[in-house]
């Protein structure tokens, strides 16, 4: 159970002819893992200047600390690319600072 505000699930819906601007994610405790539904041609997610692929039914973990960008490219009738995203806990974040961190950021 993530009890801290860094925890988030979510559908991530891109229109054709969205360019979303680098980022980068509020910390480096999670990754993100991104379950594509949805993925039209001309989708693409470069983070940390790596070029990255979704792929329906298949998840790609990424770890948003590090500058990404997103795009869809597609054309108008390729319809939105369309994403489920969770957040898990970074696997070099250890038990005891799991526990910390879920006590410093807890919710109100």
């Amino acid at each position: 159970v993530n009890a801290n505000r860094f925890g988030n699930a979510c559908f991530s819906v891109l229109q054709p002819g969205t360019v979303l601007p680098g980022t980068y994610g509020p910390t480096n405790t999670r990754v993100r893992c991104h379950l594509g539904l949805k993925v039209p041609p001309g989708c693409e997610l470069v983070v940390g200047g790596e070029p990255q692929c979704w792929s329906e039914g298949y998840c790609l973990l990424v770890d948003d600390s590090f500058l990404h960008t997103t795009a869809h490219n597609g054309s108008p009738t390729d319809g939105p690319r369309v994403i489920f995203i969770v957040d898990l806990w970074h696997p070099n974040v250890a038990g005891p600072e799991r526990q910390a961190l879920d006590y410093i950021f807890a919710p109100g």
